[in-house]
This record gives C-alpha cells, sequence and structure tokens, in this order.
C-alpha cells in the first residue's frame, strides 16, 4: 500500500517511529528511510510513503496507524495495453530475478501452437505476477505436462556466472538480451516451424536482436511493454519464476539460510551474511552491481575473477 501524507502527518509518523526504536537514514528526495524489526518505511519528500520488509503484520499495523490519522491511499493507475497483434503458433519469452539482489537471472521461452494455447488457457495461464508462489509451482508443472521439453527452454544464470558477465558486458540490459536471444535460438533449433517471437520490452529493442543469430534474425521479434498479455509470455513468465524460486531455495538450503527476494529489505541480512562468510562470498549468491552491496560492506563491491570464478557447466542451467 502506498499512502500520501500531510506535513504534520509525516511528523506524526516520525514520532510513531521512534517510539518503535527504528532507526533512521538520510536519502536523497526523502525526508527519511527507517529500519526496524524486519520493516523498512521510505518517506518521500512529495509526501508518499511505501513499505518495504518481510514483517507484514508490523507494516499493516503502521498502515493502520496512518490511516487512522488520516493518509490517503494512493491508488495505483494500472496501465492499459492494446492487444497484441500475433496468434498461432509463436514463441514468448520473460525473465524472473533481475530486480532481486539475492538468487540467479532466469529466462524462460516457450513455443506454443494454437492447441496447446488452448489447453494453457483452460489451466488458467497468466501473467506470473498475479500468482502466488504455490500457484505458480503447480501450474508449470502442468505446463511441462502440456508442452513437451523441446517447446519449453529455461536458461537460469548463477549469482557468479551473473557478476562474471557484468563485469564482461557492463550493462543488466545486455545479459537479459543474450538470454532471451538463446532462449529463442535454442527453441528454433529444435526443428519447429515459427515465424514470430513475443518479450517484453526492458530496454531498448537491439538488446535481444543484436545477441540473435541466423535462425532468430529470420523471425519477427515483437516487443513491447507488458508483453505477459499474451498467453505465451505469460507461460514463460510462469516457466521463469518457478526456476527462481526454486534456485534461491536451492541456494538457501547451502547456506542453511532462507535468503530474501527483492531488494527492499535485504541490507541487514546481508550485513550477517558477509560477517558470517565473507564479503566475496557475495560473489555466489547475489548481484554485487547492486548499490545494495555499497551499503551492506561499507563501499566495497568483491570483484569475480579467476581465483574465485570456477566455471562449471551445468548443460542449460548457464
Amino acid at each position: 500500500m502506498t499512502l500520501q501524507l500531510t506535513q504534520e502527518q509525516k511528523d506524526k509518523l516520525r514520532e510513531y517511529l521512534e517510539k518503535k526504536c527504528f532507526s533512521f537514514e538520510t536519502r536523497p528526495y526523502q525526508e527519511f528511510l527507517a529500519r526496524g524489526d524486519n520493516v523498512v518505511v521510505n518517506l518521500y519528500n512529495s509526501g508518499k510513503v511505501v513499505f518495504g520488509g518481510s514483517n507484514k503484520e508490523r507494516i499493516r499495523e503502521i498502515e493502520a496507524f496512518l490511516l487512522s490519522i488520516g493518509a490517503v491511499e494512493v491508488k495505483k493507475k494500472e496501465k492499459k495495453y492494446p492487444p497484441i497483434d500475433a496468434s498461432g503458433t509463436r514463441i514468448g519469452t520473460d525473465e524472473a530475478g533481475k530486480g532481486d539482489y539475492f538468487g540467479p537471472l532466469v529466462i524462460a521461452g516457450v513455443l506454443i501452437t494454437e492447441d496447446e494455447e488452448k489447453e494453457l488457457s483452460k489451466i488458467g495461464v497468466r501473467d506470473s505476477k498475479t500468482l502466488s508462489e504455490t500457484s505458480i509451482s503447480n501450474m508449470a508443472f502442468k505446463i511441462r505436462s502440456i508442452l513437451n521439453k523441446e517447446k519449453y527452454e529455461v536458461v537460469w544464470i548463477s549469482p557468479i556466472k551473473y557478476n562474471l558477465l557484468y563485469k564482461k558486458l557492463g550493462n543488466q540490459n545486455r545479459i537479459l538480451g543474450w538470454g532471451h536471444a538463446r532462449a529463442i535460438e535454442n527453441l528454433l533449433s529444435n526443428g519447429r516451424d515459427c515465424k514470430v517471437a513475443i518479450a517484453d520490452q526492458f530496454g531498448d529493442q537491439s538488446y535481444i536482436e543484436n545477441a540473435l543469430m541466423r535462425k532468430g534474425r529470420e523471425i519477427e521479434l515483437i516487443q513491447v511493454p507488458g508483453a505477459e498479455r499474451d498467453l505465451a509470455v505469460a507461460t514463460a513468465s510462469i516457466l521463469a519464476r518457478d526456476k527462481f524460486i526454486y534456485k534461491l531455495r536451492e541456494m538457501g538450503e547451502s547456506y542453511g539460510l532462507v535468503f530474501p527476494k527483492g531488494s527492499s529489505n535485504v541490507v541487514e541480512f546481508g550485513k550477517q551474511f558477509v560477517k558470517d562468510y565473507g564479503v566475496d562470498a557475495l560473489l555466489n549468491v547475489a548481484k554485487v552491481h547492486f548499490s545494495i552491496t555499497r551499503e551492506i560492506t561499507g563501499g566495497f563491491v568483491p570483484q569475480v575473477n579467476a581465483k574465485n570464478w570456477q566455471g562449471r557447466k551445468r548443460g542449460k542451467d548457464e
């Protein structure tokens, strides 16, 4: 929930959080950022307050307090996009993990026919952002049973490989472009007759276009914002998110930890992780180019090199 506060309400919020023993930080364009009890409160100069963190009960308590003193909820305007002019056999690609500090980057692609589209529609496939983790897991299982192995492709880039690629390419969108292109090329290499691929537009269209090879350059590539409204892209979004959740959980099991998702409630967790495992261990679990790394380490960003990079091949995984 996003709330709008008056100046008087801003003061009351600070007083309330001080009594709850929150710590305060100064940030650009913000009155303050407050941390406490696994909650992050961002109060902007405009009066908007945005919450983050894993303690949902405490967030609801703060929201209830603000509403009780007259704060107004800011309703998000839903973007309405026109239908995508594509039907029949087509490829859809989408990614997961690009905004998550911990965990891999995952790009998934599917190739569907009209008959498979009907089956996917029957099981309720839609944008993974509208589904719970349990629903994503269950639906991903059904999707894999509808599509044979030649019709879906999941490329996951482990944190250490991601950090190596970022050092080489210097741009997350270039990594995404490479991942989307690889998913498309691998699906086309299976010999299926397909003339169209659809991807969610995450930057300049050239990021995917330039990464495509011969087969990929022979098809029509459609890149549009909100592409998950196309069923093929929505299907890919579920497979990508399912793989991300699985790999994040697997990574956590190897350390005996539960890594937080997103990037708004990870600093304290990251500091404890560095204390326990050392700063270079961040290369194995996090996307270290995020500015969060400097908050965790006090300004130092570990660098991937021959010593800490062990380039193990994992089939499709990297």
